[in-house]
């Protein structure tokens, strides 16, 4: 995906005719760094307008609202967030804004909220963050009223935000994989049919699974070559340890049995407490295939990563003894291609799409 060449350019990714029937997004940010980020994460689908400040959004406003969607940091060189969220309210009250406002800025994000903010995103943010809340303001009128649910929901999204932040920080080469793992996981969750609530847990436990590795010792966790007997088995204490991680962040009890569960198997052959079948929640037997799938279809030191049709084969292969049947015949169930425009977003498709072609 391309970055931008001027802070102020357009940048869709798609030939001309699909980019002007993306969703147009106006972006304002006084980080360069930031402005650079979200063509990256968002010009595969919407059509991103990035500006240096609140009075250049004004004025672009003033050219043209056709815009879906704009996205204003708060605390910015003269005009604040804010403030555009209460011009954007005023004259252009069809626009939703999404907040971005620093992790410890609760005051600042309940004030955004009075003033009109739809959403917000605490910073430092990746692309689960932003793209969720994007996803979730184009899905609602810009004038609709923020319920204790959605609200509730978003206090959870920061505190997992805020955990997967301080893993990221131990273990740098995770952020991609979770990113690919949560919306591999609710793609394959919306084909299983499960409810609201079982996929805000299926949402947050794949996000988290790996939580636990926070309380694993370094020279395990970063070991290059094979774990001995001991080392091994603190490693397989990391879903106790995330799952314990996860409750205590008062994140939903749901949410913390994914972490807690996403290596048992279905024959009870898995760890850490052996369960088998039905006593694995479906949220995460369902992680516990597209798991196997991201790491199938990933790079490894050890090989390189296979195509779709393998990592497919090697599902069915397992179905009955590692994996739920019913959950890899939902799998199969789903166009190889979302699978493609998945990945595009959060990774090198390049092995999936010469699969599906």
């Amino acid at each position: 995906m391309a970055f931008i060449k001027e802070e102020n350019e357009e940048t869709p990714n798609r030939r001309d005719g699909a980019a002007r029937r993306a969703p147009r997004i106006l972006v304002a940010d006084d980080d360069p760094s930031v402005r650079a980020l979200f063509p990256k994460m968002l010009s595969a689908d919407y059509h991103c307008r990035v500006v240096t400040s609140a009075e250049e959004a004004q004025e672009v406003l003033h050219q043209t609202d056709d815009f879906r969607l704009i996205v204003s940091d708060v605390r910015m060189g003269g005009m604040n967030g804010i403030d555009l969220v209460r011009y954007v309210r005023a004259h252009h009250a069809h626009i939703p804004v999404i907040i971005m406002s620093g992790a410890g800025e609760t005051e600042i994000t309940v004030e955004a909220f009075r003033a009109g903010a739809c959403d917000y995103v605490f910073k430092p943010f990746d692309m689960i963050d932003m793209t969720d809340a994007v996803v979730r303001a184009l899905n609602r009128p810009a004038t609709a009223p923020i319920s204790e649910e959605q609200i509730r929901e978003m206090r959870w999204n920061a505190s997992a935000a805020a955990l997967a932040l301080a893993l990221g920080c131990k273990d740098n080469e995770t952020s991609g994989h979770a990113a690919r793992v949560v919306h591999f996981s609710l793609r394959l969750g919306r084909e299983m049919g499960l409810s609201h609530e079982a996929m805000i847990a299926l949402k947050l436990g794949s996000r988290l699974h790996d939580i636990g590795k926070i309380g694993v010792d370094d020279r395990v966790l970063r070991k290059p070559t094979k774990l001995d007997e001991g080392e091994w088995e603190q490693m397989k204490q990391h879903p106790r340890k995330g799952m314990a991680l996860v409750i205590g962040a008062d994140l939903p009890e749901a949410a913390a049995r994914v972490v807690g569960q996403h290596h048992e198997q279905w024959d009870g052959s898995g760890y850490p407490r052996g369960l088998r079948g039905d006593e694995i929640d479906t949220p995460a037997r369902i992680f516990s295939v597209v798991d196997a799938f991201d790491a199938i279809t990933s790079d490894r030191c050890y090989r390189r990563a296979q195509s779709y049709e393998a990592a497919l084969a090697e599902l069915r292969r397992c179905a009955g003894t590692q994996f739920d049947p019913a959950v890899v015949e939902a799998f199969a169930r789903v166009p190889p291609g979302d699978w493609v425009r998945i990945r595009s977003h959060y990774g090198d498709d390049e092995h999936l799409a010469s699969a599906v072609a």
